[in-house]
């Protein structure tokens, strides 16, 4: 019983939602490529590396070693739109998004998507630009982390010379 008690008036540590409105950048991994080396892998965050082998689907080279239907990428879900409306889609499965939405990663090329990375509660549009139909490869356009906020720059100090006389008081 005390340990259930300690257990509730412990803090609770929550992520907050991140939005990425960054930049768009281009990821591309061409056909044939290692998917097990970084240079072939988007690396998103920490927990999730987007890449995709020969053949079949992408997935999630943090966590997997392979695509598995319904599964890969790991630590991700899929829909159709944009981030300014992200709370109200749908979301399942990148394997379900691709073939059962749009009759196969081909048919994605162009869609507008929002892919929700779990564990980090980070929404971000992407679009796919190209899938290879053999050898793998594929390219998609995404949105980055927003830029830092920088404070506003101090007006440069005005020197005492161009300051305007004052009346003296005598």
């Amino acid at each position: 019983m005390l340990f259930l008690l300690a257990r509730l008036a412990a803090p609770v540590v929550s992520v907050a939602t991140t939005i990425w409105t960054g930049p768009v950048t281009t990821f591309t991994d061409v056909a044939g490529s290692d998917p097990t080396l970084p240079a072939n892998q988007d690396r998103l965050t920490p927990n999730v590396w987007i890449t995709r082998g020969l053949h079949q689907g992408i997935y999630n080279a943090k966590t997997e070693t392979g695509f598995a239907h319904f599964f890969s990428p790991a630590d991700t879900q899929w829909a159709d739109g944009t981030t300014a409306n992200y709370s109200s889609l749908s979301y399942t499965d990148w394997n379900t998004w691709a073939k059962n939405i749009h009759g196969g990663p081909p048919s994605t090329v162009g869609v507008n998507a929002v892919v929700h990375l779990v564990s980090d509660d980070i929404y971000l549009d992407l679009k796919f630009t190209s899938w290879g139909v053999t050898g793998g490869g594929f390219s998609y356009q995404r949105s980055t982390p927003p830029g830092a906020n920088t404070p506003p720059q101090s007006p440069l100090p005005i020197p005492l010379t161009m300051l305007p006389s004052s009346p003296r008081l005598s």
